[in-house]
């Protein structure tokens, strides 16, 4: 897993309670957070292929500039639900111990 990658599942940590005890702290970490994602995926193409397509597609998507998907991630709670279910993702599948 690219180091970008576990970085953002490191500090996601520090932000997984945002739904119930939101800040404005917490908020901008996760707004870094998401444009960190959505970069490192366009960034490492070849790690695209151990994730599902709904990640790859949501990045491919907003990195192309899609008028829906920039609207559907406007709002800080879907950034928060991508970046919940990505870190969700690593967790079951252990790609976080994986070398």
């Amino acid at each position: 897993m690219q180091q970008c990658l576990e970085y953002i599942c490191r500090e996601f940590e520090k932000v997984k309670d945002y739904l119930h005890r939101p800040t404005p702290q917490k908020e901008l970490m996760i707004d870094n957070l998401f444009a960190n994602f959505m970069h490192c995926f366009s960034e490492y193409p070849f790690e695209k292929k151990r994730y599902p397509k709904e990640f790859l597609e949501a990045a491919n998507l907003y990195n192309a500039g899609d008028v829906v998907v920039h609207k559907r991630f406007s709002d800080v709670g879907m950034r928060y639900l991508l970046l919940s279910d990505f870190y969700d993702y690593v967790k079951i599948t252990h790609l976080d111990r994986k070398v």
